[in-house]
């Protein structure tokens, strides 16, 4: 190619890549006609109000036009999108051949089962159903399911209305009482009862309701049906009374059907128990079996924790005698004394003011009005009784339990944005036993979050007015002090603190519980006022009775993020964007577990349990309750899997039995064919494999092809198994009956080589995985664990000096030296460490560039004396640098934790002779025990010359410190050093309302040191001013060696790095004596980039191993490719089930088994470095007043991490050691399988051939191209993903996504495809497919498409793949990668030149506009406000919206793509077809909000006023 084509090439694909979708004055006509129409429309808002607006907004779509074709929402919202999964059909054909009860853990599908199975029998209820027939009603068959509450009751009427095509009624307790109700419940197709209501309506009404006219009853929560349960009445008096041949197909839901169950139940009692559960229900219970990848009923990727609280008595409340109230309230009263008990006083005193306000007369019992005022002036003496108590201290905590406490905690740290381990937008559900705790929970938090927002600008005027005051003066605590955790209710007190408290203002609490009003009598909101007051009222009411469909709404819109709730909620209630759930009081029943914990619907979500430290035995611990829960799962898991491989015998293939051929002369002898679950006869042979034929849309020869007396099955058989040659015996028979036989015997083959299930149905995938763990993958023995190292008697301990080294460090290291003292830290270790540890560097924003490395220094054996003094020491270290000062524990050391420690150490001083220098450490050991007397003494003790610096404290500022070099001269009359006061002494007058000496002595010193801090930006440096502080206003500080302060300035940064190099190098060790392949890959790399490999996310450092195990997953995914297509045992096989295959090879249950097993999981680093997560080997946290020890937080991986550190580490072998060596460790890890050279038959003359060979060629003697495409895929995911990698080690995980869509997308490949002349070679029988290619060229070359705004046919990017699939499988490995890299290299030299600049470290990506999909740069800008729909033309054309076109389409098979806000179109455009509609829609939204920025924040106000 000479250089003017490869230039033009260049520019046309850089016309391809960021071409606008529209011509410029075709997008300035439309963006000028949206803006006009959005204009209008937020004018006529600001006139009218929303509520006007919505009733003649442009696009108003009813219930019913929604139904109709045409239209598509490409919004997730109510109604069900996507396929069933293979679990879900499998259960699902149960359910339609009998009564089945479903067990599947909560969010696995359930509810999706009865929707499916609901539609089926609708169908045959309206097949059956005569229109002309006269008594329709009485015949007329209806779907009744049933459900425990009537949350679950308004949640399902919600999901079937969205998903099912029929009339969908509620019944409930007020359904009996209302005659329009029944009439409208006797019509109905479906309708969902509570147990109560349809109890009643069976028992009282049965021309309304009636079994005998109920074709199929679901039943939720189905584990209620035992004891005098509702469930288990209508079961009994009115199911199993009725003749079998009239009763209603069952269909049972259930996470949890053993309620009944602890620790101590045998196998044998629950084998008694759910026999006689499924004897209630009439039906039998279906579960995974034990080797399903899915074999479980409980979300495995909830982190659980229990939470430790120690419970105290509290103050008790006054008495109520003098006060003379209704004999009812004393029972009522008793509950604000537990209440006081279980969260404190404070709490308690706001709901007791509270319920003052809204309680009222007990008209029911005769309570007087005198009595009710009393009762109010009692209440509100209790909320000021405990006032004065919290306010003279005599409640510890701040007037909160030490329950209380935690639980603020908790929340602050899971729904802080500021948390490193917080989600972004959390939102969550905290149980609680009792109604009153709830109420009491919400109310004392949203009344705090109205005072911190009121209080919130009255502290921005204050900071405002102070930020310019004498600067130095300030706090400069270290950055990593995370905000307090303590809730403080004096808000003044919140205000003026310099760690502000984040859960206030963080925290939009709901609270959901039954008859809320009926707490205490009574509490209604009903009151004679007008309209206005009225809503006030409502808005401010605590004890309201709020719809659950409102609470569970705002839930999930995220308008609140917290909900208080009783077991109302427990069940059922599905909240997708639950991402914690708390357990405020102890677990009753295994069932509230695995409901409670089943809310908590985020991927990687958190379940927390409270538990009483202080009571020996809980009523069910988390432990218990997770080992019952795995109890009850592996016994069902079992149990399915008996009943499933009753009938298998042992054969080498997933479902085979005995002599194929002997089997096959059996069946067509006998002219059928059983299985364990099924059979297969001669009227139903060919049509089932014919059904075989047609689940492999691969196949060019997919039919089977009958000759005289044989059949010939697909190609992708193997050679030696395609073809059935009828015996001698039946030859003679007719033709059809033949063809019948011939196919019963390909049937009985098909199902001995595996291809079809005992079902005689297609494979599934748990099918497919069971076949591949038991016959290709191994079983990995668990690894040799390698003891930790430790301190030993006699303390021989091994010495390494701290050398740390910089221009501006040694600058100030030499201004603190005294002449006959040098100073250096140094770490004492059991042991030598590796030589291959680097040096470290930090950059500090004070002093620059700071070098850190390990010298050592020999050996000291070290008495009892020495060992406790330089424990002393290394706490006292600590203490001055590491410990959390807004709190009042200090670190201590303690001997257990240094022996558990992985790596242990101990920080000791080194002298001039770089021995361990015993007297100094004396002498600071010396000065942390002084007074603060004694403190005070030295400094007023100090003379005009001192010996060397010191830090002082102003007494005024406790937690600033400074480092003092002498007497400046001057006195604190002297003059101040701005015009704003005259003196030093009336600064301090002013400022601090301090009187000073005017004679006293000033001192020169300079604020010390900032400690480094990830908010700071390092990069620019700031230079320390010289200042004159009071002498007699200071304070020595209790380590007050500025030198050896400095030296500890990066020691913890210092130390974390070194334990994370340490553990690496451990990791290494460790693979070493038990993985000798990848040990030896990763003994050859730097520890840095191994350690890489093993950060997690969590440890919030500036990498981790998000991008490695991005190209990983990609290297695992070509590894298996090439495993399944070179292994005779499967390369037969078609993509479908090679793809169902490289799932379960790959999937991140098996990844997570490899990385316990081999013990991966014990080296990833998980702990942030914090204050609150991180603490120093052998340190414990300790209250000196209480004694109380603080335990260190305890993080475990989560499955999904402990995934996705095997791909990092495979992607890390890939880039550093090639291809060869990837496979080799995949292989010992157990996650793939070898396979010889002789497995591969590869022949290369017909690959071309193949790849260019559509599916529609049925006649070619070679396949069609998707199995090379399937390869080719693979190997474009990673070629693309190792460029991007390589091309830039700034770019993330989300912007490397970003890039490779554009890379690979279909869009791109066609593009490439066209322009090369790909289309002329493509060999099909497809008539459609010329048009669709011209449509395309001219889409490109006479419409000036872009990227986006296209519609390619599918079988150019595939042929693509195919032709870079059969280079990699004839040329190999690396000459596929040059084979992928060649194809893509216009537009990735596009992408280089056109990013090169962009892709720094504040790379945007919003700045790579065209590249960006239109969608998700839209939903990326607006947050997700908006909605994108795709409409035909002339659907479109009567909603009345033709304003926004620049010309208006009267073609009807064109789309219309609109994005709209709450019913305001913001663009509308038309398009040949559907995609590119929606794309160009989104394109032109984008350019409408980039030129109006605004506009968004009235979109945004539009959306926030709809929701309210």
């Amino acid at each position: 190619m000479n250089m003017d084509s490869k230039e033009n090439q260049n520019e046309a694909t850089n016309d391809f890549l960021f071409r606008s979708p529209f011509k410029p004055e075709q997008q300035a006509a439309a963006i000028q006609n949206s803006l006009a129409n959005i204009h209008r429309d937020l004018e006529y808002i600001n006139l009218h109000g929303f509520e006007e607006f919505t009733k003649r907004r442009a696009i108003h779509i009813t219930e019913e036009e929604k139904s109709t074709a045409g239209v598509e929402d490409e919004n997730l919202g109510t109604a069900f999108e996507g396929t069933l999964r293979d679990y879900q059909i499998f259960m699902l054909e149960r359910a339609k051949k009998e009564n089945t009860i479903v067990h599947l853990g909560t969010g696995m599908g359930k509810t999706l089962i009865s929707i499916m199975l609901m539609k089926e029998f609708l169908v045959v209820a309206r097949k059956n159903h005569k229109k002309d027939c006269v008594d329709a009603v009485e015949k007329k068959k209806q779907i009744l399911f049933l459900v425990p509450s009537i949350a679950l009751a308004v949640q399902h009427t919600d999901c079937f209305k969205a998903n099912l095509p029929c009339k969908v009624e509620t019944a409930c307790h007020t359904s009996s009482n209302s005659a329009r109700a029944r009439e409208d419940i006797a019509v109905a197709d479906v309708v969902v009862a509570t147990h109560g209501a349809a109890k009643d309506l069976l028992t009282h009404y049965p021309d309304v309701m009636c079994l005998e006219k109920v074709s199929l009853m679901v039943m939720d929560e189905c584990h209620y049906a035992t004891g005098n349960h509702n469930y288990a009445t209508i079961l009994e008096k009115f199911y199993h009374s009725l003749p079998k041949d009239k009763r209603p197909r069952i269909l049972g839901l259930t996470a949890s059907p053993l309620i009944n169950v602890s620790v101590r139940t045998n196998a044998e009692q629950l084998q008694t128990l759910l026999t006689n559960f499924e004897d209630i229900m009439d039906a039998r219970l279906v579960g995974f079996p034990s080797s399903d990848e899915k074999g479980c009923s409980s979300r495995s990727d909830v982190e659980q924790a229990v939470i430790e609280y120690k419970s105290s008595e509290n103050i008790s409340l006054p008495n109520d005698a003098k006060w003379k109230l209704h004999v009812s309230r004393k029972k009522e009263l008793k509950q604000l004394q537990i209440l006081c008990d279980d969260v404190g006083p404070r709490v308690t005193a706001a709901y007791a003011a509270t319920l003052a306000k809204e309680i009222s007369r007990n008209e029911f019992e005769q309570e007087s009005q005198k009595q009710c005022d009393s009762l109010k002036s009692y209440l509100l003496h209790v909320s000021n009784y405990l006032n004065e108590h919290i306010a003279a201290g005599r409640c510890g905590l701040n007037g909160h339990t030490d329950k209380m406490r935690k639980l603020q905690i908790l929340l602050e740290k899971v729904l802080s944005s500021d948390n490193r381990l917080a989600e972004q937008n959390p939102v969550g559900i905290v149980f609680v036993e009792m109604r009153i705790t709830a109420i009491a929970l919400s109310n004392y938090f949203s009344s705090i979050a109205k005072e911190q927002a009121s209080v919130n600008n009255d502290m921005e005027v204050a900071s405002d007015n102070e930020s310019d005051a004498h600067k130095d003066d300030d706090i400069f605590a270290d950055a990593e002090n995370d905000a307090s955790m303590d809730f403080r209710a004096d808000i003044k007190v919140a205000a003026n603190s310099t760690t502000p408290t984040l859960t206030r203002s963080l925290i939009r609490c709901d609270v959901a519980v039954r008859k809320a009003n009926h707490i205490f009598k009574y509490l209604s909101n009903k009151k004679p006022l007008d309209k206005h007051q009225q809503q006030d009222l409502e808005d401010d009411w605590v004890h309201q009775t709020t719809q659950i469909r409102t609470i569970i709404s705002k839930l999930r819109n995220r308008e609140t993020n917290l909900l208080f709730a009783t077991s109302i909620v427990e069940e059922g209630i599905d909240v997708e964007a639950c991402s914690f759930v708390i357990s405020f009081d102890a677990i009753k029943t295994v069932k509230s577990y695995i409901q409670m914990k089943g809310r908590a619907r985020q991927k990687n979500a958190k379940f927390f349990v409270f538990a009483d430290d202080n009571v020996s035995s809980q009523p069910l611990s988390l432990n218990n309750a997770l080992a019952v829960e795995n109890m009850v799962q592996q016994f069902i898991a079992h149990r399915e899997e008996e009943y499933i491989r009753e009938y298998n015998s042992s054969s080498d293939s997933p479902y085979g039995c005995g002599n194929i051929e002997c089997a096959e002369d059996k069946a067509m002898q006998s002219e059928e064919y059983k299985t364990s679950l099924a059979s297969v006869d001669l009227s139903s042979s060919k049509s089932l494999l014919n059904r075989y034929a047609l689940s492999v849309p691969i196949d060019p020869m997919h039919m089977p092809r009958y000759k005289d007396d044989s059949l010939t099955l697909p190609t992708h058989i193997p050679p030696d198994s395609r073809v059935i040659k009828l015996p001698f015996l039946f030859r003679s028979l007719p033709r059809k009956k033949k063809h019948s036989l011939m196919s019963l015997a390909a049937c009985v083959r098909l199902h001995k080589l595996g291809l079809l299930n005992d079902r005689l149905l297609p494979l599934s995938g748990a099918d497919m995985k069971r076949w591949l763990i038991e016959h290709a993958l191994n079983e990995l023995p668990p690894c040799k664990s390698i003891p930790p190292e430790a301190f030993k008697k006699p303390y021989k301990v091994h010495l390494y000096k701290l050398s740390q080294c910089g221009a501006i460090f040694s600058q100030e290291e030499k201004s603190l030296f005294s002449d006959d003292r040098r100073l250096s830290l140094a770490l004492a270790l059991p042991s030598p460490l590796p030589d291959s540890i680097p040096s470290i560097s930090f950059d500090h924003c004070e002093l620059g560039r700071i070098q850190c490395c390990l010298v050592s220094h020999g050996a000291e054996e070290l008495s009892d004396y020495q060992w406790e003094l330089l424990t002393d020491f290394h706490c006292v270290v600590f203490n001055a640098r590491w410990r959390r000062k807004s709190k009042s524990k200090w670190f201590c050391f303690d001997d257990q934790l240094l022996s558990k420690h992985s790596n242990p150490y101990v920080v000791g001083c080194l002298g001039d002779n770089n021995k361990l220098d015993w007297d100094y450490m004396e002498a600071i050991l010396d000065e942390f025990s002084r007074s603060i007397d004694e403190r005070k003494l030295v400094v007023q003790q100090c003379g005009n010359i001192m010996t060397s610096p010191r830090i002082w404290c102003p007494t005024y500022n406790p937690n600033a410190s400074y480092i003092v070099y002498g007497d400046s001269g001057k006195t604190c009359q002297c003059d101040f050093a701005t015009s704003e006061y005259k003196s030093f002494k009336q600064y301090y007058a002013d400022k601090y309302c301090l009187k000073v000496n005017k004679d006293g002595r000033m001192y020169k010193a300079k604020r010390m040191w900032e400690f480094p801090s990830t908010s700071r930006d390092a990069t620019r440096m700031k230079k320390i001013p010289v200042v004159d502080i009071p002498q007699e206003l200071c304070i020595e500080s209790i380590v007050a060696d500025p030198l050896l302060i400095l030296h500890t300035i990066v020691l913890p940064q210092f130390l974390y790095k070194l334990e994370q190099y340490r553990m690496t190098a451990s990791f290494i060790s460790h693979l070493l004596n038990s993985y000798p392949v990848i040990g030896k890959c990763l003994s050859a790399l730097p520890l840095e980039l191994i350690a890489e490999a093993l950060t997690a996310k969590s440890c919030s450092e500036e990498v981790s191993y998000d991008r490695l195990e991005w190209l990983g997953d990609a290297v695992l995914k070509l590894i298996h490719t090439d495993a399944l297509l070179k292994w005779r045992r499967t390369s037969y096989l078609h993509e479908g089930y090679l793809s169902l295959l490289r799932s379960a090879m790959g999937s991140n249950d098996r990844l997570q088994e490899c990385s316990k097993i081999t013990g991966i999981s014990d080296f990833i680093f998980l702990t942030p470095l914090g204050r609150r997560e991180w603490r120093p080997c052998g340190l414990c946290c300790i209250n000196p007043e209480t004694d109380e020890k603080d335990d260190q937080i305890q993080i475990t991986p989560s499955p999904k991490v402990c995934a996705d550190v095997v791909e990092s580490i495979l992607g890390l072998v890939f880039i550093q050691c090639g291809m060869d060596d990837a496979m080799s460790v995949a292989s010992e890890l157990g996650i793939s399988f070898s396979f010889s050279d002789a497995d591969a038959e590869f022949h290369s003359p017909q690959l071309l051939v193949e790849a260019i060979t559509h599916q529609s060629c049925l006649h070619k003697p070679v396949p069609s191209y998707q199995k090379l495409e399937w390869i080719g895929d693979a190997v474009l995911c990673l070629s693309i993903r190792e460029w991007l990698f390589r091309f830039d080690e700034k770019l993330t995980v989300p912007k490397l996504v970003v890039l490779e869509t554009t890379l690979e997308c279909n869009e791109s490949l066609a593009f490439l495809g066209l322009k090369s002349g790909l289309c002329q070679f493509i060999d099909h029988r497809d008539s459609r497919l010329p048009n669709r290619f011209e449509t395309f060229q001219r889409d490109l070359d006479t419409m000036g498409r872009g990227l986006w705004s296209t519609d390619p046919p599918k079988v150019i990017p595939d042929v693509v793949e195919a032709l870079i699939g059969a280079a990699h499988v004839d040329l190999g490995f690396d000459q596929g990668q040059n084979a992928a890299l060649h194809v893509l290299d216009p537009i990735i030299r596009s992408i280089s030149s056109m990013c090169s600049a962009s892709l720094s470290a504040d790379f945007s990506l919003w700045s790579l506009k065209g590249i960006l999909h239109p969608k998700q740069h839209l939903f990326e800008m607006t947050s997700g406000i908006v909605r994108v729909r795709a409409y035909k033309n002339d659907r479109f054309n009567r909603l009345g919206v033709s304003s926004l076109f620049v010309e208006d389409s009267k073609d009807l098979d064109e789309y219309v793509g609109v994005v709209t806000c709450k019913g305001l179109v913001i663009s509308a455009v038309h398009e040949s077809n559907k995609r590119a509609a929606i794309n160009v829609a989104c394109s032109l939204a984008v350019e409408i909000l980039i030129m109006n920025p605004s506009l968004l924040e009235k979109l945004q106000d539009i959306h926030l006023l709809s929701t309210v």
